[in-house]
């Protein structure tokens, strides 16, 4: 069936993609001009399939073509802080797999992306440069490499160990951390005309929902409510996947903060499920209860026709997934769900449930924070001295010479701290520092003897040598390579480093601390060229954007630039 599916894969994916992409570079009388067509459009598909963007996002994310260096679509969310990167493939008979040289370059050119080196990519790619540079650099990103195709095998062993050695490469810590922050999806002719068939046209879906402990509401409309089993929840994944998502503004968001918390409460917790999670609502064209439990409310089966989840997709595919990969104990869960009728609803009705409902704001773990008393206190001392300390998180707020919010100040302490555990946290994933407020990384940098002051002066510090690895970048002649790598994703270790060799760490808690600029700039750049020389000799054949996030290589980097008898 190998031609049949390869052929219905084609059909579907020019339907969707080829009127969106950029096909200019390809000749009307190119004799692979059809395959050509055909892998970008495949390219899209896969940034479409796993991300859930609009078909013309996902067609704007193909760089496909000349000096490509492997890569051909990415695609990043700053909603999800997600980077997905692509190669594809296109086998026209639907027999094989990728070549491993193909497979090479592919991670070649991921290596060359995590080390800035811009110059080796085409044109498509360098107009993204803006935008891969901030998710490279946000805090919390996560990465995803995507190998489509329309082979119907595995990887081959040469070219599985080349991925594999790339994901070892990307999500090593150092020191048994265990953070995954680069994960590998394969879509092969198989996975891709499954998904195809799945959200063929996006028709409705019908299933049926059993809700126990389950009460109806009647004005101004229908809708009822109640609990329904974990085991119930995956079978909808299982059966129907992204489809149930059609009308959900977000989608599944891939690896998160939010569904790694689920994951966890599965595991650890499932009986408690229901008060830890905000449930799940469907919409739904009708609803028809079934003589299934009578007139008594413990027990009802709801037939829902032309249902999605508009809010909760991250509790559906985490539960989902964790079926899926052989997870047991969800007959311990317990979800609280909505369903909506919409048939005696105003027309416009669906689409704004859809919309309120995803508008709320997410909850972080540093939301939390704005309830703890130290950093009342320290917002209370800093006020007193002018200064605007924002502890709660807000889109509207803006930095000055005279106000910080705490993910700067977070970064900022971490760095001043001399200690390089806690730059690496704050380079590679600082949500960590969120996790528990009452021990670990949070209490190491704000306790009771973090003064208001201390913190300013930590500020302070941190701006200075910002400000002037900005200043460096903008004199560079070009933004690529190795020491441009360094400057954007070497700046805690930098700064660390600097604070160090002026024992800043020392002198920032003391109340009359004065900062000499100058002379942390003049340091600055001479720890940077210090590293520069050292990474050139030692880890030449590193990635930086991942190095910087490696505590072991990082210490050894501090230990070396503190035995330097450096002016």
């Amino acid at each position: 069936m190998s031609i049949i599916h390869v052929t219905q894969i084609a059909s579907k994916i020019r339907e969707l993609f080829e009127g969106k992409i950029d096909l200019t570079d390809i000749g009307e009388n190119d004799s692979q001009r059809t395959v050509k067509v055909l892998s970008r459009c495949l390219a899209a598909y896969a940034v479409y399939n796993y991300t859930g963007c609009p078909c013309a996002e996902a067609a704007l994310s193909v760089v496909d073509g000349g000096d490509d260096n492997g890569i051909d679509a990415i695609y990043y969310s700053p909603s999800s802080r997600q980077m997905v990167m692509v190669q594809s493939k296109w086998i026209q008979k639907g027999t094989g797999e990728p070549e491993s040289g193909e497979i090479g370059k592919f991670c070649q050119g991921i290596r060359d992306l995590f080390n800035m080196n811009f110059d080796r990519f085409n044109q498509k790619l360098q107009n993204k440069q803006t935008t891969i540079e901030h998710a490279l650099q946000e805090y919390d990103t996560r990465y995803t490499v995507i190998l489509i195709d329309t082979g119907d095998r595995g990887l081959a062993e040469h070219g599985q160990r080349q991925i594999d050695d790339l994901l070892h490469e990307m999500n090593d810590a150092g020191e048994g951390v265990d953070e995954q922050l680069v994960e590998f999806e394969r879509m092969n002719q198989g996975r891709v005309h499954s998904s195809l068939a799945l959200s063929a046209g996006n028709q409705p879906i019908d299933f049926e929902v059993g809700l126990s402990h389950w009460g109806k509401i009647s004005e101004p409309y229908s809708a009822f409510y109640g609990m329904v089993a974990g085991e119930e929840v995956a079978k909808w994944w299982t059966d129907n996947g992204r489809r149930l998502f059609d009308k959900n503004l977000r989608q599944v968001l891939g690896k998160t903060d939010v569904n790694d918390e689920i994951r966890a409460t599965i595991i650890s917790a499932p009986d408690k499920f229901w008060y830890f999670n905000n449930g799940i609502t469907i919409v739904a064209t009708k609803i028809e209860k079934s003589m299934v439990g009578g007139n008594t409310r413990d027990i009802g089966s709801f037939k829902l026709t032309g249902a999605s989840v508009v809010n909760g997709a991250q509790t559906v595919s985490t539960i989902g997934s964790y079926l899926k990969e052989g997870g047991i104990g969800l007959n311990k869960v317990k979800v609280q769900v909505r369903v909506i009728n919409l048939s005696e609803a105003p027309e416009s009705f669906g689409a704004e449930v859809t919309r309120t409902n995803n508008r709320q704001n997410k909850i972080e773990n540093r939301d939390f924070v704005s309830q703890d008393p130290e950093q009342v206190r320290i917002k209370t001392e800093l006020a007193i001295d002018g200064v605007d300390y924002n502890i709660v998180r807000s889109n509207s707020f803006k930095a000055s010479d005279k106000s910080f919010d705490l993910q700067e100040a977070t970064a900022a302490i971490a760095c001043c701290s001399g200690d390089p555990r806690l730059a690496v946290q704050a380079k590679r994933e600082i949500g960590k520092f969120y996790e528990d407020l009452n021990k670990g990384l949070y209490k190491t940098i704000f306790n009771g003897s973090t003064t208001g002051r201390y913190v300013f002066s930590c500020i302070k510090i941190a701006r200075v040598v910002d400000v002037y690895l900005l200043s460096k970048i903008s004199k560079l002649s070009k933004k690529s390579g190795r020491y441009y790598g360094l400057l954007v994703h070497g700046n805690r270790i930098i700064t660390l480093v600097a604070v160090q060799r002026l024992t800043l760490n020392i002198a920032a808690k003391e109340n009359d601390f004065e900062l000499d600029a100058g002379k942390l700039v003049s340091v600055t750049d001479k720890m940077i060229q210090t590293i520069f020389d050292y990474l050139e000799e030692k880890y030449a054949d590193n990635m930086l954007g991942t190095l910087f996030k490696n505590l072991s290589k990082c210490k050894d980097i501090v230990e070396y630039c503190k035995n330097q008898n450096i002016a």
